[in-house]
């Protein structure tokens, strides 16, 4: 079994493990409020760092990168389509610019 589907199955099994938080309403003069808040401990949050970063590290496990070929390739194609966009937006702005001079004129 190879790495990554080890670290796959543990964070499974830990997401499974880990307890929901506890919602508690938030009271204030009136005695009743819409307003709902998560009673959190400081382990409880340190828990919730941990796990977000344990699915932040399964969805970066899921990437596929591009390889040194591709990335060459991709690279080439946008600075020859760069180049050629400039010097034809450089073409039509220098025409226009010609013409313009010769209705001013």
């Amino acid at each position: 079994m190879t790495k990554k589907k080890v670290r796959k199955l543990k964070t499974a099994h830990q997401a499974v493990a880990q307890p929901k938080p506890i919602k508690a309403s938030a009271e204030g003069t009136s005695g009743i409020s819409d307003k709902k808040e998560l009673v959190t401990t400081p382990v409880s949050r340190i828990q919730a760092i941990k796990q977000y970063l344990r699915e932040v590290r399964a969805e970066f496990d899921k990437i596929t990168w591009a390889n040194r070929k591709e990335t060459v390739s991709m690279t080439i194609a946008v600075v020859a389509i760069s180049m050629f966009f400039s010097a034809y937006l450089g073409l039509v702005d220098m025409s226009l610019s010609k013409l313009v001079g010769i209705v001013i004129k």
